[in-house]
């Protein structure tokens, strides 16, 4: 009752260009209730109702992915490129006192998909003393034969087979001076020197490689060198292959650094030479 007899005092007292307050006033109370009963019916919405919401996000982001597709996949390597590749591996047998030296016996080579490309008996030109056998797989009439080729011959037939290719292999810096060979740096993968697959052996913190065995047990699930069973060398070249593959993209790209980074410190050496 105070508040109606105020507001007709208002009324009375006021001119008549302020004689609309009132109706104002019951206008903005009218918006404010409809805004309360918005908001209420807002949080009474059934729980079945609110999925919607994410729905329409998730599609929102996928017409934004739409927008932005992800980059394609790097391409896999050509077959032409393939043939650059080839893998070796050799097998040993013991030459001197005790068969403490080792002198080439066998040598294989393998190209991308583990197809032999060569497998030859090598006859050593010192006398053997040890065959080594239980590792080597390398018998008396192995070297024999006349299949068996001499040190000289052997080296020609890996010379061919490797000039402008990339080598890979396990350990191949022993089977490289077997050979009495050499072969680019820039053109070697050996998977026992790739740091990815070295570990750490002592509180040095020095990287020590580790056995084919191993890297071909926990990286390709395979188990090869079976105890009491002699080595392949087919199969190791093929192993060390295949564990190259795993890696290729992130190998060459370091090789490319390391490659690009040698040419410009050799630039620079020759440059300071001339002047």
């Amino acid at each position: 009752m105070m508040l109606e007899t105020s507001q007709e005092l208002l009324v009375d007292s006021t001119p008549a260009t302020m004689q609309t307050v009132p109706a104002e006033a019951k206008k903005r109370r009218r918006n404010k209730k409809k805004a309360v009963a918005v908001v209420s019916d807002s949080s009474s919405m059934s729980s079945t109702e609110k999925p919607k919401r994410k729905k329409a996000g998730k599609k929102s982001s996928q017409n934004k992915s739409k927008r932005h597709p992800k980059q394609a996949q790097e391409p896999e390597i050509s077959e032409e490129e393939k043939t650059r590749f080839v893998a070796l591996d050799c097998e040993m047998v013991g030459v001197g006192f005790d068969g403490l030296k080792s002198a080439l016996a066998r040598v294989c080579l393998v190209d991308w998909y583990g197809s032999v490309l060569l497998d030859v008996y090598v006859r050593p030109e010192e006398q053997i003393t040890d065959y080594r056998t239980f590792v080597s797989g390398i018998t008396p009439e192995n070297l024999a034969s006349e299949d068996a080729v001499s040190i000289v011959q052997c080296r020609k037939m890996v010379g061919q087979l490797l000039h402008g290719k990339i080598l890979v292999g396990h350990g191949l810096k022993s089977d490289i001076r077997a050979l009495g060979m050499t072969h680019p740096w820039y053109d070697t993968r050996d998977t026992g020197k790739y740091e990815p697959f070295m570990k750490v052996r002592f509180d040095d913190g020095v990287l020590w490689p580790r056995k084919l065995k191993d890297l071909a047990k926990e990286k390709l699930h395979l188990d090869i060198q079976q105890p009491g069973v002699s080595h392949s060398p087919q199969e190791d070249a093929h192993t060390a292959m295949e564990l190259y593959k795993l890696v290729r993209r992130k190998w060459e790209k370091a090789m490319a650094y390391k490659y690009k980074k040698t040419c410009e410190i050799e630039s620079m050496r020759m440059t300071q030479r001339s002047q």
